[in-house]
This record gives structure tokens, C-alpha cells and sequence, in this order.
């Protein structure tokens, strides 16, 4: 597979998903990612460096491997409470109480040309989300640096860039753990009521 790979890169000076899928000599693209984990790995193996920094694909797919792993860990802590968390994976979206539709979104961190931190919060109008919890990862997109609970009745934007200050309007919204959204979700019983 490689040695054809490097066929089509000398026949092309490039390779791309495209070029791949039009050889007629050659598996498919999508052969190349289900047996090196991705077109850059198949790329990196025999060589190949386009000059474009790919690094983002391997940040984006591990952060889509972690995304069901935060959700359930959400959906645990919320049930513990004795409240109704229910994941809809079909939509992404969590269903809180019957009350609520909450969705959950991991925020990949980028460094400007000037050294300044950035996130993109992508809120999603068609999903009709209450709140959108946007996670913001650390540095190195590694770990969870904080979180925004974003009600959609003061969200306007489909994009949302975010820095590391944001001023009261939008910092109001930041917070450390996810215990106050959590807290959001507990039934609590109402003694007497007339």
C-alpha cells in the first residue's frame, strides 16, 4: 500500500483523498485510514509533508473519542442526584429532567499567530439546545481548563470565539467543575406546600 502511495506522490508531487481515490491502482482512502489510523500517518510513513500542520485531525479525533466519555460521566452524576439525564446520540443532545435539552461540546484550544489563546464555541441553532455546556480544554488539549453553561436565550451567535479573558457578559457563564450545572439537575422535595 505505501510503495503505491509513494507511486502516486512522484506521479503527482502531492497526494490527497482525492488523488488517492481516483487511482485505479490503488485502495481507497479510506483503506489507507482504517489501516494506518489516518491519511497523515500513511503520509508521515513514507515521508510526505504537504507544509500544512495536521496536528489539529489527531486533536479533533481524540477529542471526538473523549466527548461520549464526558457525556456519560455527566449523565452518571446527574442520576446519582436522583435526577433524569437521558443522552439522545442520535441528536447529541441530553435530555435533563425532561425539562431541558442540554448540549455538551468539547472546545479545542488554538494559539493565535500572537501567542494568544483562542477557543471556538460552535452553538448549534438546529439542536435547539436550553443551555450548551462548552468545554474548554488546556494548552495542550489534553485536559479540561474550565467550562462555559451558556443559556441559548442570551447566545445570538452560531460561532463564539473565545479568549482567555471575556469580559462580565460572557465570563459570568465561566466556571471551574461542572458541580453548578450538576447541582442544576437535583430534585429536591418541597416540604408543606399550601
Amino acid at each position: 500500500m505505501l510503495e503505491k502511495l509513494r507511486g502516486v506522490l512522484n506521479k503527482h508531487g502531492r497526494i490527497c483523498g482525492m488523488l488517492i481515490d481516483e487511482a485505479d491502482d490503488l485502495p481507497s482512502a479510506s483503506a489507507f485510514r482504517s489501516r494506518f489510523g489516518s491519511l497523515v500517518s500513511a503520509y508521515r510513513l513514507i515521508g510526505y509533508y504537504s507544509g500544512i500542520d495536521y496536528d489539529f485531525i489527531e486533536v479533533n479525533r481524540r477529542l471526538r473519542q473523549e466527548h461520549p466519555v464526558l457525556v456519560a460521566r455527566v449523565v452518571r452524576q446527574i442520576e446519582e442526584l436522583g435526577a433524569v439525564a437521558r443522552w439522545d446520540e442520535k441528536h447529541e443532545i441530553v435530555h435533563l429532567n425532561d425539562e431541558l435539552r442540554v448540549s455538551i461540546v468539547l472546545c479545542r484550544h488554538c494559539t493565535t499567530p500572537g501567542g494568544s489563546s483562542r477557543w471556538l464555541v460552535r452553538l448549534d441553532d438546529g439542536l435547539k439546545p436550553d443551555i450548551t455546556v462548552a468545554v474548554r480544554m488546556d494548552a495542550a488539549n489534553a485536559g479540561i481548563r474550565d467550562y462555559y453553561l451558556l443559556p441559548a436565550i442570551d447566545m445570538t451567535w452560531e460561532n463564539l470565539h473565545v479568549g482567555e479573558e471575556n469580559g462580565i457578559y460572557l465570563d459570568a457563564y465561566r466556571f471551574d467543575t461542572l458541580d453548578y450545572f450538576i447541582g442544576m439537575a437535583e430534585r429536591i422535595k418541597l416540604e408543606g406546600a399550601a
